[in-house]
């Protein structure tokens, strides 16, 4: 719960906000006219928290922001973000497509957790007995599910001794959105010299406005539609008002299940709870919007507005991700850092392209190369290869990947209990991350099952 406890200023408050803004202003100038970040396609929330990691206090010190306010802010616009998710209308559609991507994704969760633990028991056993194991754990975090979750999870870890952990979950997450993107452009443009996309596209055949990140061309596409009369009250504002009642009501209701967890002596799981915060969050809202569905106000809600909100907090998040990254912990992990994120990455891109080959009949490059941005960064990361495949996303993978999301969450979670057992229920003992160890790889084993029984249909294509 340090997340909540942490006191600061609302000096302190408006200078982050303001320092954040003039970064995000920074990182889409930079969009704009270098052309290494346009060919690449990094997006300015990386760019700017890249930048306020070098000025920042441990490198050129010219920002004097504090690391701790940056993890919290990832803490909270973590919830944010997803109970905006949670808002949005949804779509009931689901394709084959999205269902294999589903467990695609659940499948590199589970393989990027075995070759982090099989990383740390090859470091403690050969090399450094007091190398803490459970940084193994932080690879699937921060690759497959991204920094937000890498922070919250890893931040709880505090109460069991293991201080460092967020820091180290969003190094990870940090390394991982490199790897989406430098890597995801050199494969893309590969297999499409090499023919294996479903029409001709490339870096070079995609709109300026896409690869600069501003839209020039006209009409332009309609952010939102108003919901209220501007003499009411300001629609956006009323957006913004059920979030933070939703949030309000997230703390409320997590407070009182960490109250009756402390009356049942069970206190060793209240970070576990106080981290998982971001998942009731996301149920409320979706309860928020089945009841408003259901009494027939949710007209009042406009997706656009909604869609406009995720961004914004997402923009903020991975900003402020990247500034909350401790270099001088970083460096302390380096070498094992590295050796997990270079196994992960090359694990993560041999076994997405082999199921590839294999499961998908049509577009198998195009949800090879989105579904590899998604599980290195995050879904932005995918869709932005996929956008240099598909220029006009006129394959359906675009929505697979959306669609595939929400069913990959719910069949990983699993594995967020799975990480937290060592500490909960093994005191940080080594064998208890071995036993962890054997629960994913059985977990992994029954999902392939009922992949195999529901999901996958065996295709041979050609090899690329």
């Amino acid at each position: 719960m340090s997340a909540w406890d942490l006191s600061f200023t609302m000096r302190a408050f408006i200078l982050d906000f303001c320092l954040l803004s003039v970064l995000l202003i920074l990182g889409t100038v930079g969009r704009r006219y270098v052309p290494l970040f346009q060919r690449f396609l990094i997006p300015n929330n990386l760019l700017a928290g890249f930048a306020g990691l070098l000025l920042g206090p441990e490198l050129l010190a010219f920002l004097p922001f504090s690391i701790d306010r940056m993890g919290i802010y990832v803490y909270h616009l973590l919830a944010l973000t997803f109970i905006s998710v949670g808002l949005q209308a949804g779509n009931s559609r689901h394709s084959h497509g999205a269902i294999n991507l589903g467990f695609i994704q659940i499948m590199s969760f589970m393989l990027q957790a075995l070759v982090g633990l099989g990383v740390a028991f090859l470091i403690v056993y050969l090399v450094n007995p007091d190398f803490p194991p459970s940084i193994g754990m932080l690879l699937p975090l921060g690759f497959g599910m991204g920094p937000g979750i890498a922070y919250s999870v890893g931040q709880s870890w505090a109460a069991f001794g293991f201080a460092d952990a967020g820091s180290i979950g969003l190094t990870i997450a940090a390394l991982g959105f490199l790897v989406a993107y430098f890597t995801g452009i050199i494969i893309v443009n590969k297999g499409i010299r090499r023919g294996h996309t479903s029409m001709f596209a490339g870096a070079d055949a995609i709109s300026e406005d896409f690869r600069t990140g501003i839209l020039r061309t006209e009409p332009k596409p309609v952010a939102a539609r108003l919901t209220f009369s501007g003499s009411a009250i300001e629609p956006l504002t009323f957006h913004l008002a059920l979030v933070g009642a939703i949030y309000i009501g997230t703390y409320f209701l997590v407070t009182g299940l960490a109250h009756g967890l402390t009356a049942a002596g069970l206190v060793r799981e209240v970070p576990t709870l106080w981290s998982f915060h971001f998942i009731i969050a996301n149920l409320l809202a979706l309860l928020t919007r089945r009841i408003m569905n259901a009494r027939g106000i949710a007209h009042v809600l406009d997706d656009g507005f909604i869609q406009r909100m995720t961004g914004l907090f997402a923009d903020f998040l991975i900003t402020t991700a990247i500034m909350a990254i401790s270099l001088s912990i970083a460096w302390e992990y380096v070498v094992p850092i590295l050796v997990m994120c270079t196994l992960g990455t090359l694990s993560t891109y041999l076994t997405i392209r082999w199921v590839s080959q294999r499961v998908f009949h049509d577009y198998h490059f195009e949800r090879f190369v989105g579904i590899y941005g998604e599980m290195t960064g995050t879904i932005s990361s995918g869709l932005a290869l996929v956008r240099v495949a598909d220029p006009e996303y006129t394959t359906p993978v675009a929505e697979e990947l959306a669609l595939s999301s929400g069913f990959a969450l719910a069949f990983g979670f699993p594995l967020l209990l799975l990480i937290n057992l060592p500490f909960t229920l093994f005191d940080g003992e080594l064998y208890g991350f071995g036993i962890v160890f054997g629960l994913i790889a059985a977990y992994l084993g029954l999902i392939m099952l009922v992949w195999r029984r529901f999901g996958l249909q065996s295709r041979k294509t050609a090899v690329f």
